[in-house]
């Protein structure tokens, strides 16, 4: 039974001030009322009211985005955390309510021997967030994005109905919602796919000077299948005390590669994975188990270089306190993170011009995620990507002080056109400053699809009209 619908509203002072901000807290937005659904029902009762009043709904799961996307200016903010149930194993999948954390998911199918394919890095965000962007991994160059993981959803459209879709039925509301960001209804149960997992896991930490290197070996590993996980980093170092007086601060660059493979009884073979590498060198070799390496950002402190990366150190901290403590995982400070997904070609040229000319305020606070993919993986057709066999994902991932904005936007701005120049597209968790052509040209072909399906499934345009600027 549903909850009375009065009794979902939250309209004090503490509950708006906290739903104002998201991860990102780059800006702020401030809801009329917050809404805590229990059931699909109830979300599709709220929506309905809301377009009885002509008032607009935006969903939030984790609120891990960092550029309003999950924000509401006067609307309702649907808390979409009450609906976390998981159920059983069946057939190899596990249905699953939209607020439920990855996290949780995780804990229910590891010890039976499965695990989603693809899973974010930080498991506390939501199973309908990810969803609704697209979920990479630094297993997607294997299982493609988490989107790409679903074979069936439950969606509450925006006008309130409660429809089923799959690829078989419903379609092209399957095919909207999924990295539709919250425009055209609110997944509310998704049908996951699962893998079997082995209970080990070894990573090698590896050093390339050359990206020419790297990205030989990616194409050879990614081809063979040969690991689970990859998980790319490049680091922006100063070569000599001239350089950095004339200007030329991060003069060079390497790049750390951490190769995980999983393993039951048998501990893998390292002639058979790295004998035909190119790397500069082998740092060392870590085993955990699978559970430990998939929680590893729930359950310990990472430095901020990947050198230090050993997620067997303070396992017995608490999760609350590393979250105060840890890197990038300080609510209170602002993430505004320039991620995308560039042509494999256009790659080697366009990480020398990043670092070469990054400037020192995003330099000295950053990392630079990559990862490499295969482009026939990634079937959801929102998820806007370049074309190529194959791709590199690529992220400035920061971490910084509200003061400091003012200064770092305007060069992730830079940056983010870089991407677009390059040939690439942005991955849109991320901090973003599209007005509505910069929309329209990051879909392209896709924006008459979005427009159709904003019609048919969203005909008040009830739904997240700030996010998307589908119309000017």
């Amino acid at each position: 039974m549903s909850t009375p619908i009065t009794s979902i509203y939250d309209t004090k002072e503490e509950a708006l001030e906290a739903a104002s901000h998201d991860f990102g807290r780059t800006m702020r937005k401030r809801p009329k009322t917050v809404a805590h659904p229990n059931s699909a029902q109830d979300v599709g009762e709220i929506i309905r009211t809301a377009n009885r009043r002509g008032t607009s709904v935006t969903f939030q799961g984790a609120g891990h985005s960092q550029s309003g996307l999950a924000l509401s200016d006067d609307g309702i903010l649907i808390d979409m955390k009450g609906l976390n149930g998981i159920g059983d194993i069946e057939d190899g999948e596990i249905r699953v309510e939209a607020g439920a954390r990855w996290k949780d998911v995780v804990y229910r199918v590891a010890p039976r021997g499965y695990l989603p394919p693809a899973l974010p890095t930080h498991l506390t965000v939501t199973v309908g967030g990810t969803l609704s962007v697209g979920g990479l991994s630094i297993t997607s160059h294997r299982y493609g994005a988490q989107a790409d993981n679903v074979s069936e959803m439950e969606v509450v459209t925006g006008s309130g109905e409660l429809l089923y879709c799959s690829l078989e039925k419903n379609a092209d509301l399957f095919n909207s919602v999924r990295c539709g960001l919250g425009q055209f209804g609110a997944i509310t149960k998704a049908r996951v796919r699962l893998r079997k997992a082995l209970s080990n896991v070894r990573t090698y930490a590896l050093v390339y000077e050359h990206v020419e290197d790297m990205m030989q070996d990616f194409e050879i590993i990614t081809g063979a299948q040969r690991f689970q996980y990859i998980d790319g980093w490049c680091l922006p170092i100063v070569r000599d005390m001239w350089q950095m007086m004339s200007g030329n601060l991060y003069a060079h660059r390497i790049f750390w590669v951490y190769l995980s493979v999983e393993w039951e009884e048998q501990p893998p073979n390292q002639i058979d994975l790295l004998g035909d590498l190119h790397y500069s060198r082998l740092v060392k070799y870590i085993d955990a188990s699978t559970l430990d390496f998939v929680t590893r950002m729930e359950t310990q402190h990472l430095s901020a270089s990947p050198k230090n990366f050993d997620w067997r150190r303070r396992t017995s901290e608490k999760v609350e306190n590393i979250q105060q403590k840890g890197w990038f995982n300080d609510w209170n400070q602002s993430h505004p993170c320039t991620e995308g997904l560039l042509p494999w070609d256009a790659f080697p040229q366009f990480i020398t011009e990043v670092v070469s000319e990054l400037p020192p305020p995003v330099a000295r606070a950053a990392r630079i995620m990559l990862s490499p993919f295969r482009t026939d993986n990634f079937k959801a057709p929102l998820l806007a990507r370049p074309k190529g066999e194959m791709m590199m994902g690529y992220g400035i991932l920061l971490e910084a002080p509200s003061w400091e904005m003012d200064e770092i936007l305007p060069i992730l701005a830079t940056e983010s056109r870089r991407i677009i120049e390059a040939g690439g597209k942005r991955y849109l968790s991320g901090w973003l400053d599209f007005d509505h052509q910069g929309w329209q040209e990051h879909y392209g072909e896709l924006w008459p699809l979005m427009l159709n399906a904003k019609l048919q499934y969203d005909p008040d345009r009830t739904l997240n009209p700030e996010g998307i600027p589908l119309y000017p």
